[in-house]
């Protein structure tokens, strides 16, 4: 397999993936959830934390299989043939089908914001980008990456801009006071949606994996993948909590409770109407790079899956006559969430599944098909494993107490995946 990708371009990779739907819609969400702004604020420290722990975790892992595929690899190697292809299908149909569902339905609403005098129907725009993004992977090739990397640059550098304005130039509208005990019982609470605030966190910080899908093509993955994993993580995690306070010392709690486009709404009180609706256009514009992630990511999943069935495939990795068929099949299934499920919807059942596999492949770490000898050992094994597997099974239960409907959704998700099995094996 050929080695394409060098440490740098892993590690803007990893951003590329993280960067998207969640920082930009996801913090209204929460803060209807749990009310109070020092809450939310603290809900996306930990779940950084929680992002770093796991990426650490998973950099041991790839030293041990620097191969294509994610989880479906690890889990594949490390506990059972069948649920390597129960990951491995979850993460094609929630991580990236699902995943651009709801990026392109975060690009309805800031185009939305960018025309505010056009009626526009969100769903329709949201199919309409799919197949826009998933044409011109089709039709550029190699060209597309590169207009994906430009556009992710860009969004990188609106958010980045913006929030050093926030921090260093504009005078902050509230303070996040000391919490009153009437904030604190209420979110303190039992039964409070911290386990549903912090999937919502789960999906924004999802893609700090990106680097193991494509761990065989990278320049020594031994070493590259967890560094550019860290690295990643670490500059995501950074932007985001920076970019949470300048919300939540900005602008009033009220204006921001339940609000889908909150970074538009920023840009509206610091500049005014005719600044957010440019600036909302180009996060609108820039957000195609997050399906065009995605429609690089996921087919390689797949294509890992078809070749354990035997597949023949080309010198990058991809089956040669299937690559137009699964890019398409993702947008296909993508489309289809736009048009059956809400937004909220979407994140919570991709928060669900994207925290299930990953726990598992951390437990990995403690088969003994896990060679890790001359590793640091007590600090994976007994620090971080420990922390994570905890911390996110807490998190998982919580979240499907509170929403079970869509834990429901997840579970028949992983349930098809039988039906799918059996037609890959066929077509492979």
């Amino acid at each position: 397999m050929r080695k394409h990708l060098n440490t740098f371009s892993a590690t803007f990779l990893i951003v590329a993936s993280m960067l998207g739907t969640g920082i930009l819609t996801t913090t209204g969400i929460m803060l209807s959830l749990l009310k109070a702004p020092w809450a939310v604020l603290g809900i996306w420290v930990a779940g950084g934390i929680l992002a770093w722990i796991g990426a650490w975790c998973y950099g041991e892992l790839a030293r041990t299989m620097p191969r294509n595929g994610g989880e479906a690899t690890i889990l594949r190697e490390l506990f059972s043939p069948t649920l390597g292809e129960i990951a491995g299908w979850t993460s094609f149909v929630v991580a990236f089908a699902a995943g651009n569902a709801a990026s392109s339905l975060a690009l309805a609403a800031y185009l939305g914001e960018a025309l505010p005098g056009a009626s526009l129907r969100p769903q329709v725009v949201a199919c309409g980008a799919l197949l826009l993004v998933t044409g011109l992977h089709g039709l550029l090739g190699p060209m597309a990456l590169r207009i994906q990397t430009l556009l992710a640059a860009t969004k990188f550098s609106l958010l980045a801009g913006l929030t050093l304005y926030g921090i260093f130039l504009a005078a902050p509208a509230v303070a996040i006071q000391p919490a009153e005990s009437a904030q604190v019982s209420q979110a303190t609470a039992f039964g409070a949606p911290w386990g549903l605030a912090m999937m919502l966190v789960m999906f924004a910080y999802s893609g700090w994996n990106a680097a193991i899908y494509v761990a065989g093509e990278i320049h020594d993955p031994t070493r590259n993948v967890r560094r550019a994993m860290m690295v990643g993580t670490t500059i995501i995690m950074l932007l985001y909590v920076a970019i949470n306070a300048v919300l939540l010392t900005h602008l009033p709690a009220q204006e921001l409770d339940g609000v889908g486009p909150v970074i538009a709404v920023l840009v509206k009180h610091l500049f005014g109407a005719q600044a957010s609706a440019v600036f909302s256009g180009l996060v609108a514009f820039a957000l195609l790079s997050s399906l065009g992630v995605s429609a690089f990511l996921g087919p390689r999943v797949l294509a890992t899956m078809l070749e354990w069935f035997g597949k023949e495939h080309s010198d990058d990795g991809m089956p040669a006559v299937v690559t137009p068929r699964l890019v398409w099949l993702q947008a296909g299934l993508s489309i289809l969430m736009v048009m059956t499920g809400s937004f909220v919807q979407i994140l919570t059942v991709m928060g669900f599944l994207l925290g299930l596999f990953p726990i598992l492949c951390v437990l990995g770490l403690y088969r003994r098909s896990c060679d890790l000898e001359g590793r640091p050992l007590m600090l994976v094994r007994y620090v971080f494993a420990p922390l994570f597997v905890g911390v996110s099974t807490v998190v998982l239960i919580l979240g499907a107490a509170q929403s079970p409907h869509e834990v429901g959704i997840a579970l028949a998700l992983v349930g098809m995946f039988f039906l799918a099995r059996a037609g890959m094996r066929r077509f492979a």
